[in-house]
């Protein structure tokens, strides 16, 4: 392509003493092919882009309203311009011909001297042509670059690397959700954005049927906007065949099998893990915390279904498949005034599906495997103790304990709470698990008696039976360690009898 500017550079144009009656919206306005044509119907096999020459013999014979018609038909068509030699045809421009150029912004030229209009065709063409051969040549350039790259084992930083090269401008590979993956020739993180926000080209990048993410490509000394529009899709095939091959990832289910792999901790770094995120379509959002989810279920359908219409109704990203025959996922929580918890505000919006649920800390998308594992390794706790939907992080101690054996449980039991567990063992009641929730209810009379269903007059005289066989107040910050850990310890003991099908130790 050249641009109206540049054609009116061209000496055959120059020897024709070309006048601008209707000035373009810019000069730089591109100019895909130069055409001259007599004929009134042109208009139909002209396209967006070209430049028509005329001397107007096709408009001579027709009245104004046919010649308006011209100018909208070639306007409507999106032409470039319209260059109209003066002469035997047309000794003037009629004036509804300029009114109606005005009208429709088609630019409009006259030009004053004859000059042969093949010689002006031969001139701009060979110049769009020799322009096409260049950016035509820049694009394969960029992508036997790219390929060398790749055999080499160069990834998504070589592919991006060696277009960077060869083009003089940024280049950049990103998910769907915006998070770079890998970039090359920008400088540092805000030249990063601005390319992302405006590049010059860009096309998505699909594969495996997924819209992954995108090429963006920035300006660069090599080339130009036209030359980047070449190559934005060219270099877009080669990335998705790059993502595709990344990892152990694989067309079938790429959600478990990157599930599988960050629960063994075999995804090698943070690339890795935005490549095949965005292969199992998951594109957490820049600063959204990312929580692991673990369930262990005779079917865990009906668990990944309810996480998937949870996640659905508030918008979230959801990573979810079955490994090993037990539902695991990752969803992304971005901030919003009612989420400063987010472990907290997901546990409340899983569903209860009557099976156990864990649910792990809230990271940054690097540490997702950290999260997920963290969710697996503390299920067989919560499966243990009934828990439900519970965090991973009240479930701290009991998987610390979880490791002694009974005897050792025990003993904690016994140095701390004796008294209670003989009065539990004497009279059929529980005040074990009471002084248990009190303290889980961070000392709360209130949140306890709600917790344990009874009167609050019930529960103060529960707490003063404690506190008599205890000999010390339940709130006693100095003896509170050992009464979290001792109640703790009872909880394990009472469910390894309950799963065991032993008789509840007293």
């Amino acid at each position: 392509m050249l641009t109206i500017a540049e054609f009116l550079a061209l000496p055959a144009v120059r020897d024709a003493a070309p006048e601008e009656a209707v000035a373009p919206a810019s000069p730089e306005t591109s100019v895909r092919w130069v055409h001259s044509s007599e004929i009134y119907e042109i208009g139909p096999l002209l396209s967006a882009g070209d430049l028509l020459l005329t001397t107007g013999l096709g408009l001579a014979g027709v009245d104004a309203g046919a010649r308006r018609h011209w100018v909208r038909e070639l306007a409507g068509r999106g032409v470039a311009a319209v260059a109209v030699e003066l002469g035997r045809s047309l000794p003037d421009l009629p004036g509804e011909l300029l009114d109606e150029a005005r009208r429709r912004g088609l630019p409009l030229y006259v030009l004053r001297q004859v000059v042969p209009f093949i010689r002006v065709c031969r001139e701009a063409n060979a110049v769009i042509l020799d322009a096409d051969a260049r950016r035509i040549r820049m694009v394969d350039a960029v992508l036997a670059d790219v390929h060398a790259a790749l055999a080499a084992g160069g990834g998504t930083p070589g592919l991006v690397t060696a277009a960077a090269a060869v083009t003089g401008g940024p280049v950049a590979l990103v998910t769907r959700s915006g998070r770079v993956v890998a970039a090359a020739g920008v400088r540092d993180e805000r030249a990063t954005d601005r390319l992302l926000r405006r590049p010059a080209a860009a096309a998505p990048v699909r594969v495996w049927d997924v819209d992954w993410g995108a090429v963006a490509l920035g300006t660069g000394s090599a080339t130009d906007t036209a030359g980047l529009d070449l190559l934005a899709p060219r270099l877009a095939r080669v990335a998705a065949v790059a993502v595709g091959q990344s990892g152990a990832g694989s067309a079938g289910d790429p959600a478990a099998t990157l599930l599988a792999d960050l629960l063994t901790d075999t995804v090698p770094g943070t690339r890795e893990l935005l490549l095949r995120a965005g292969l199992a379509d998951f594109h957490p959002a820049p600063g959204a915390a990312v929580v692991g989810l673990a369930a262990s279920a005779p079917d865990p359908r009906p668990v990944l279904a309810g996480w998937a219409r949870a996640a659905h109704g508030e918008g979230l990203e959801l990573l979810s498949g079955r490994v090993r025959g037990e539902a695991l996922g990752l969803v992304a929580v971005p901030g919003a005034p009612d989420r400063t918890d987010p472990v907290g505000w997901l546990t409340g919006l899983l569903p209860a599906t009557g099976t156990v649920t864990t649910v792990g800390p809230a990271v940054p998308l690097p540490e997702a495997g950290h999260s997920l594992r963290q969710a697996h390794a503390a299920l067989p706790t919560a499966t243990l103790l009934g828990r439900g939907t519970v965090p991973t992080r009240e479930l701290t101690l009991p998987q610390l304990l979880a490791g002694l054996d009974d005897r050792a449980l025990r003993r904690l039991v016994e140095d701390a709470l004796a008294p209670l567990t003989a009065w539990d063992a004497a009279t059929g009641s529980d005040l074990v698990h009471t002084l248990a929730v009190h303290l889980r209810a961070g000392g709360s009379r209130t949140r306890t008696a709600a917790a344990l269903h009874v009167h609050r007059q019930s529960l103060y005289q529960r707490l003063a039976r404690i506190e008599a066989l205890l000999g010390r107040p339940v709130d006693d910050p100095a003896s509170h360690e050992q009464l979290v850990v001792a109640t703790t310890a009872a909880q394990l003991l009472h469910a390894r009898d309950r799963s065991d099908g032993r008789p509840r130790g007293r």
